[in-house]
């Protein structure tokens, strides 16, 4: 897949309470800068330190080689800012098999892998314009998005869904930690009813699970002074309110590892009266 990333323009960094314009770069990495790329990741899971948030799992230098790409942002000679994508390799049938789509449908599908920005530069966007940026690389030719984000870290579950995913199932991954998964149809973009949407806290792992079994979209985070839930909508085509529905459905449980199961927002007595 070839194609040319040349770009400049400013970004804002914040440092020991001073904020400044920086005229930085952005462009594809090549094969002689992934140490900076190791590094980087290496660095911001540093910072991080949980994986229920960050996997250290990475295809960095498989996607430099040409699996994938990996956009880079500099100010000057240092990297502060990378987007990883992937579209071959070990992960792609596990991408597809999260997102229910044939084998056949490889060839046109991709793995959002992650972004990471140096803490100095974070609140410019980031991670929505470099979205922008692979989606123009990548389409027509691939339009399946894969993306999995951790119910802990909101804020880039915010940034994702305000990108154009929606949230499609919830499962472990990476060797047993919680993550959303979420997909993207640059092709048949799917419109999703939000009229009767319908809200979760974001810890509420057996609520999303039920939604989701029942064709339910998650399409926003909603914060309030309680903490933050996903809104639920359906697809316009297979639009059926939760009152409509009648019978049991099995709940399943997930637990995020270290983290408490707390309250449920929906009453499932009320909707699933044959519920054991």
């Amino acid at each position: 897949m070839d194609h040319i990333l040349n770009e400049e323009f400013f970004l804002v960094k914040k440092e020991k309470g001073v904020r400044k314009n920086i005229l930085c770069h952005m462009r594809l990495l090549s094969e002689r800068e992934t140490p900076l790329a190791l590094a980087l990741h290496e660095k911001i899971a540093q910072e991080i330190g949980d994986e229920n948030i960050f996997c250290a799992v990475h295809t960095i230098e498989e996607s430099i080689r040409g699996e994938g790409f990996v956009i880079g942002i500099f100010s000057g000679n240092r990297l502060v800012a990378m987007r990883a994508v992937s579209y071959e390799g070990k992960y792609m049938e596990e991408a597809l098999a999260d997102l229910r789509l044939p084998l056949a449908e490889k060839e046109h599908a991709a793995v959002m892998d992650f972004c990471i920005t140096e803490k100095n530069f974070r609140g410019n966007y980031i991670q929505h314009f470099t979205f922008l940026k692979a989606e123009g690389i990548l389409y027509p030719e691939r339009y399946h998005l894969h993306c999995t984000i951790s119910p802990l870290n909101v804020f880039s579950l915010r940034n994702v869904l305000r990108s154009g995913f929606h949230i499609v199932d919830l499962k472990e991954k990476y060797g047993g930690y919680l993550r959303f998964i979420l997909h993207k149809n640059l092709k048949n973009a799917p419109c999703i009813y939000t009229h009767d949407h319908i809200e979760v806290p974001i810890e509420d792992y057996e609520s999303h699970l039920a939604l989701l079994s029942m064709g339910y979209c998650g399409y926003a985070v909603k914060g309030a002074h309680s903490g933050f839930s996903i809104m639920y909508g359906t697809k316009v085509a297979q639009h059926l309110p939760l009152h409509a529905v009648s019978g049991g459905r099995p709940i399943f449980h997930l637990k995020q590892k270290g983290k408490p199961h707390r309250g449920k927002i929906l009453h499932w007595d009320r909707y699933f009266p044959n519920k054991q």
